[in-house]
Parts: C-alpha cells; structure tokens; sequence
C-alpha cells in the first residue's frame, strides 16, 4: 500500500541554523505555532549533521556562523547528490545587493536580511516548502506526481469529508510484456499512459480530478464520484484506440480499474481500509484476466 497515515516522512521539519539564542527562539515561536517540527543547530557543522540525519523540509540559515558559516553549509549541501534538493532561507543581518547574490551563489534558494517581519519570513517558508515538495513529489518517468503526494491527496479527501471516489489503474501482463521490450520502451508506454490518464481525468471533471503515479504500471485516481463513471470509460477507451500504437505483443494487455470510495471513512484509519478495498477490487479485476472495472464500495 503506497499510504502510511503514520509515516514520520508527512511531518514538516525545519532545521533553524542561528546562533543567536533571541532570533532563534522567535523564529521557532512562529514556525512552530505555523505547525512545523523545529531543530536548533548553533553552527554550521551542527547544521550539516542535522539536515543528514533529518532530511527536512527546509534549512533556515544563518551566514555568521561560528565553526562552518553559512555560505560554506550552503554549498556542501548542494554539492551533494543527497542533500542538494533541500531548499535554504538565508537569514541573514548581511543587507545589499553584493551580500545577497553570494548568498544566493552558495545555493540559497531565498535570501533575507535582518530585521525582518515574521509573516513574511513565514510565508516564504511555507513557498519554499510547498515548491519543493511539488519537485520532489512528480515520478521521474511520467512527472506525475508520487507516492508522498497521493498520500497527501488522500489524507486531504479524508480530512474533507467530502464523497470521493478512488481509482487504483493497473496493467494486466505488464511483467512480461516490459520484460520482452526493454526498460526504455517500457517506460516510455507507462510515460503514454499517464499522459492519457491525464487527459481523461481532465475531460471527465473539467480538471479537478487527480492523477498519480506510484510506480511500474501503477496509477491512482481521485476524484468527485460524479465524474468517476466517465473517467472510467475515458481511460478504457484510450488505451483500447492505442493499444495499436504499442511496442511489442501487446495483445495479452489489458486495462483493470479497481474503485472505492471514502463513505464512512475518518482520517483515523481511513486510509488503511480504503486501501484494503482497492486490494480486494483490484485482485477480482485482474483475476477476470481482460480489460475492466470491478466496483467495490463501502459496503463491499
């Protein structure tokens, strides 16, 4: 199951690098009361090791740092294939122009010069968290978006209460069929899917629906329960008019649908049986062994 209502990985951490005890305890008051996890670092070594072994959300850094300074912190950071997706506010009493494009130089992402206003310097905070998250949320084959983002989507559906459908998309075969050929035709059909996926989401609710992307063959839509039908008929009838265009025997493929929705579903556990129902729908739809759907309610 790609959602984990408890993963640790769904909280927004920041790492606060600053030295000074007031600017670092007022900062934390405002992010903290904004709902996110705060870690102290009083230098820029203590940063480094903090942002490695919490991988947070964001670095808030200072440049006046004693033993590593923040321009130095900065650069290791995006210098390394691990950590270089990790957004930095510089935070800085360093004003002007010059100070501010080396800052940005070293591999901040925004900068900002003491004093300055705290809604400001929250707002930027959540930008900077919600752009990366974006970035690091998208499949690298189709750019949807992935795992951490459908948990989200789904923990959003269930906080809403709102009737909401879930479809969970599969191939029939595909195992065998990537394996004849090849990794990069392969992707390349999964990268096709996605894209008509998309594109019946789109048509069926007029672009509110969601697409994701956990991985292999494996799609999930959500969406309004009145657009599901359509969805449906969308993406069976796309892939039935290209199966033609398919590397390959593509012949043994089929399409399988598996859909539940969120009646009498809580955030408390919600997640967990939604994800049960998808299990139980999507093992009836392949087992028919051909293209189609297999409805499995709340009731079910």
């Amino acid at each position: 199951m790609w959602y984990h209502q408890d993963d640790p990985v769904l909280l927004k951490k920041i790492v606060i690098a600053e030295d000074d005890d007031a600017i670092a305890h007022m900062v934390n008051m405002a992010l903290g009361d904004a709902g996110f996890l705060c870690l102290r670092a009083r230098d820029g070594d203590e940063a480094l090791k903090l942002v490695k072994a919490h991988d947070p959300d964001l670095l808030v850094l200072d440049v006046m740092m004693p033993r590593v300074d923040g321009h130095e912190v900065a650069r290791r950071l995006k210098a390394d294939v691990m950590w270089s997706r990790t957004p930095i506010l510089m935070l800085t009493a360093l004003a002007g122009v010059d100070n501010e494009v080396t800052g940005l130089e070293a591999g901040a992402d925004a900068y900002m010069s003491k004093p300055f206003d705290l809604r400001e310097f929250g707002a930027r905070c959540k930008a900077l968290i919600r752009a990366s998250r974006r970035e690091r949320d998208r499949n690298p084959t189709t750019n949807l978006p992935g795992s951490r983002a459908i948990d989200e989507e789904i923990e959003g559906a269930l906080k809403s209460g709102k009737p909401t459908a879930v479809v969970h998309i599969d191939i029939l075969n595909w195992d065998s069929y990537a394996d004849s050929i090849g990794i990069a035709r392969s992707e390349d059909t999964v990268r096709n899917l996605g894209a008509w996926l998309l594109e019946g989401a789109r048509k069926a609710s007029g672009g509110g629906a969601f697409i994701g992307h956990i991985g292999g063959s494996d799609f999930i839509a959500v969406l309004s329960p009145d657009h599901c039908d359509v969805f449906v008929a969308q993406a069976e009838s796309a892939f039935e008019g290209h199966r033609a265009t398919l590397p390959g025997d593509a012949k043994a493929l089929g399409l399988v649908l598996a859909i539940t929705n969120t009646n009498g579903l809580t955030l408390n556990g919600g997640a967990d049986e939604l994800g049960r129902r998808l299990g139980k729908a999507m093992k009836k739809a392949k087992a028919a062994g051909k293209t189609g759907h297999v409805q499995f309610d709340s009731g079910g």
